[in-house]
């Protein structure tokens, strides 16, 4: 059922008349003229510019990635690079030290959301964003002056601090710029952009100098804010406070409007969403809208949904791998030096993050995911095998390449789905009121799940063999296979208020069946449009039959 004559049946017979098939063309042709007028690049670009704050969170995994087995003692030197001597590097620590500073950063991001969601809730989207720059700032440079061990647990804790805002302000403002028919695509970018620093990291560290490595990161949320700081507040906070003229003046600039009328059904349309009456209903940030957020039906289930992606996701295995992804590698006995590997993979994951951002508003969400979580589990399982092999003494020079090759279809399987889905659906199943404080919590356990599967990685290797974890990994995603068939709806070209009515009426394995591939065009936003316009006037009306009815 396609997004903009859903409801239109609905709409018409407010008053108990049917009104004529011929109206309601009107009114969407009426709509889509207007819907012509509109632009959309500059959704585009400030979304971008907001995400490269993501970038510079990316670049906080990937220097683990490609600086962990420089500086750990025993270490495997990327000796095809030069680095078997590295004397770039200050001081070295030991691989439980090294554990500590891949873990530390976990420990960092589940501060962050908390301090953003705040930030997020009480001084605006915009500025929450600005903010991580300075946490990103201030880490890389106790990363380039850093002496001993306890400068880099420093640098973690703080950098992951940044990293926490950057996932919990992300989705908000997002969400909150983008037009229904974009809206998937861009928050795609949220995932994406990890990539990209992780990328940048990856492909930069083997050919460069412990401090030069430090240097260009630093440079990267620099840029974030001389691009960033153009840019408006969102719309929606900036409705919640009270602050009409100003997100008129945001709504003209993200969509090009200059019209007042349009720009005043714009907001309108805004303070329905949100559900604004009155300008002291301002959005605020308390912790009593946990209670809120757990006793509402639909704010509950959107949270279990989204938990349970986030347990998938770190079930998966995707973090701890990539963290210590040269370690693995170097174990595994491939045919190719760790770090190319390395930065093939991590361009696969890219690119198949910007695969997702190019077919989730034709897929939809729910289909990437049950692909993405079912790819998932067959090529961890084929990696447990050549892992259990391995391990048995089993001679596999023959197809030493298979874990290379397995890691790039899991990451092109993972990034379709599980890595890019989960953001977008955190700006789109939760109401504005309690979407800071709901995404503090994701993030949050985001973060104690990735510190425990982190930590138990390393153990599991040095006791069962890396094959155990790999296997328990395969059937997590299988199990979120189920999760994900059963539970999770599609949001794709809805709007909030059919979000929540999808939510309400959310029966496990009884989804609503839709065709294989659907684009979502603008029509879906401008025929939405003229719902509300139509709901608006039929309210009038009913009120003024009741007032009549009461003479």
């Amino acid at each position: 059922m396609s997004n903009g004559h859903c409801n239109s049946a609905s709409d018409a017979l407010l008053n108990g008349l049917k009104e004529h098939p011929d109206i309601q063309k009107m009114e969407v042709s009426r709509a889509q003229q207007t819907q012509s007028k509109r632009t959309q690049w500059k959704q585009w670009a400030a979304c971008i510019s907001a995400t490269l704050s993501m970038v510079a969170a990316g670049t906080v995994y990937g220097w683990t990635t490609t600086m962990g087995s420089r500086i750990t003692i025993n270490g495997t030197a990327n000796v095809t690079t030069g680095w078997d001597n590295d004397d770039s590097v200050p001081f070295q620590i030991t691989e439980d030290e090294s554990s500590w500073v891949v873990s530390l950063t976990v420990i960092g991001s589940m501060i962050g959301p908390f301090y953003g969601a705040y930030i997020a809730a009480t001084y605006g989207r915009k500025l929450c964003l600005l903010l991580t720059s300075l946490f990103y700032i201030l880490g890389w440079l106790l990363v380039i002056f850093a002496q001993n061990v306890n400068y880099l647990y420093a640098s973690r804790m703080i950098l992951g601090v940044g990293v926490g805002m950057s996932y919990t302000a992300n989705p908000m403002y997002v969400s909150e710029v983008a037009d229904v028919n974009i809206r998937g695509a861009l928050s795609t970018l949220i995932a994406v952009n990890v990539f990209t620093g992780s990328l940048i990291a990856c492909s930069v560290g083997p050919w460069s100098s412990y401090s030069a490595l430090g240097v260009c990161l630093l440079a990267i949320p620099v840029i974030f804010v001389l691009t960033f700081a153009w840019f408006p507040e969102t719309p929606y906070y900036l409705v919640s406070k009270g602050k009409h003229t100003e997100a008129k003046e945001a709504i003209g600039f993200l969509k090009g409007l200059s019209d007042t009328e349009e720009l005043d059904q714009e907001l309108e349309l805004v303070r329905k969403n949100i559900g604004v009456i009155e300008s002291n209903d301002e959005l605020k940030f308390r912790f009593a809208d946990v209670r809120l957020l757990l006793t509402n039906i639909n704010n509950r289930r959107a949270l279990l949904i989204v938990m349970g992606l986030i347990l998938g996701q770190q079930l998966s295995g995707n973090f701890s791998t990539m963290q210590y992804l040269e370690t693995m590698f170097n174990e595994a006995k491939i045919g190719v030096a760790p770090h190319i590997a390395t930065i093939i993979i991590v361009s696969v994951g890219l690119v198949s993050g910007a695969t997702a951002t190019m077919t989730v508003e034709g897929a939809g969400r729910r289909l990437l995911l049950i692909l993405s979580s079912f790819g998932c589990g067959l090529t961890l399982l084929a990696l447990a095998v050549y892992l259990l092999m391995n391990d048995q003494g089993t001679d596999v020079t023959t197809f030493n390449l298979l874990p290379v090759f397995d890691v790039i279809f899991f990451q092109i399987f993972y990034q379709v789905g599980l890595g890019t889905m989960t953001n977008l659906l955190i700006g789109e199943l939760f109401p504005t009121n309690v979407k800071g404080i709901a995404g503090a919590i994701i993030t949050i356990f985001d973060g104690l799940l990735g510190f425990v599967v982190s930590k138990v990685y390393m153990d599991f290797k040095h006791s069962g063999g890396l094959y155990v974890t790999y296997l328990i990994f395969a059937v997590s995603c299988f199990v979120l296979f189920v999760f994900v068939y059963g539970f999770v709806p599609e949001t794709k070209c809805k709007t909030f208020n059919e979000i929540q009515d999808i939510l309400a009426e959310l029966k496990p394995f009884r989804m609503t069946k839709r065709p294989f591939w659907s684009k979502c065009g603008a029509t879906a936003a401008a025929t939405t449009r003229a719902g509300i316009d139509k709901k608006n006037d039929n309210s009038k009306n009913n009120g003024t039959a009741a007032a009549a009815n009461e003479v």
